[in-house]
């Protein structure tokens, strides 16, 4: 229609109040839109290139190669640069591409904050680490109830293997007398996607010992918001104030503090009562 009359695609647009793109599209040449809705695609389409990308992808090295790597290799080789897509849709066309690597399955980023009620209902565990004077790494794992806030177990070692863990559960099930399946029925222990926790040496203790084991999402701190405080409240008051000289000095001054911390000291989130008070009086109401 414009070449017909002479007239400028912009000036059809301009009278017909409609957008250039669109009056452009209503006049472009028919050849343009090729049958079947494909578009064009040179290289891609260009027989010599599909035979390079075959014969590469043939080869015993490259049998695994994803479009990426062949498409450097055919670069190297022969010195022809071509875009990453078009590689991608080469090898896809030509049944050469390779099924996508195993994905993590999907978990969710948060979980629901615990809200215990009662004591031995939900526990949280995590580590820490800080340096002794000689700058040597030690490394602090704790247990502490979610309800009452008390610190029921804890190992400080140097290594923090699986058993450093499990130690500490121990030291918690110990101190709540959960001797057997049966008492530690209802009990959730919840601890980060570490290395440790995740282990099969300490999941398979957690179930010797009847305990239900729990995650966090991924890198979602406050999912175990509990213990994280309590580290935060040790080094403060505790940890960062002093300079140990050994392991032993170390463990010896923790176990001070952490007695204090359980019985002595007032917590904020128990409306100012230590946990051994909040503690007791929540064991005596439920047995009441």
């Amino acid at each position: 229609m414009a070449r017909e009359h002479d007239r400028s695609v912009r000036r059809v647009a301009r009278t017909l109040e409609e957008p250039v793109s669109s009056v452009g599209r209503w006049v472009a040449p028919k050849a343009l839109a090729l049958s079947g809705g494909d578009r064009r695609c040179p290289v891609s389409g260009d027989p010599a290139l599909r035979q390079e990308v075959r014969a590469l992808c043939n080869e015993d090295r490259h049998r695994r190669h994803g479009h990426r790597m062949i498409r450097a290799v055919l670069a190297r080789r022969t010195g022809r640069r071509v875009a990453r897509k078009t590689m991608a849709r080469i090898m896809r066309e030509e049944g050469l591409s390779q099924p996508r690597l195993w994905r993590r399955p999907h978990r969710p980023k948060r979980v629901e904050r615990m809200r215990p009620t009662r004591p031995d209902e939900a526990w949280q565990i995590d580590m820490t680490s800080f340096q002794l004077s000689d700058l040597t790494p030690v490394f602090l794992v704790a247990v502490i109830d979610g309800c009452t806030r008390e610190i029921l177990g804890w190992n400080l070692d140097r290594r923090c293997r699986a058993s450093e863990w499990t130690s500490a559960v121990r030291m918690a099930m110990e101190a709540r007398e959960l001797t057997n399946k049966a008492k530690a029925a209802n009990l959730t222990l919840r601890s980060d996607n570490g290395a440790q926790p995740c282990s099969k040496r300490f999941v398979e203790y957690l179930g010797k010992v009847g305990v239900k084991g729990e995650y966090t999402g991924y890198n979602a701190p406050d999912d175990n918001a509990y213990v994280e405080r309590v580290f935060r409240t040790i080094k403060e008051e505790e940890i960062w104030l002093n300079s140990y000289d050994t392991l032993t000095e170390a463990r010896a001054a923790l176990d001070a503090y952490i007695a204090h911390y359980n019985v002595e000291r007032p917590h904020s989130a128990l409306d100012y009562q230590t946990p051994a008070e909040t503690a007791a009086r929540l064991t005596t109401h439920l047995a009441a």
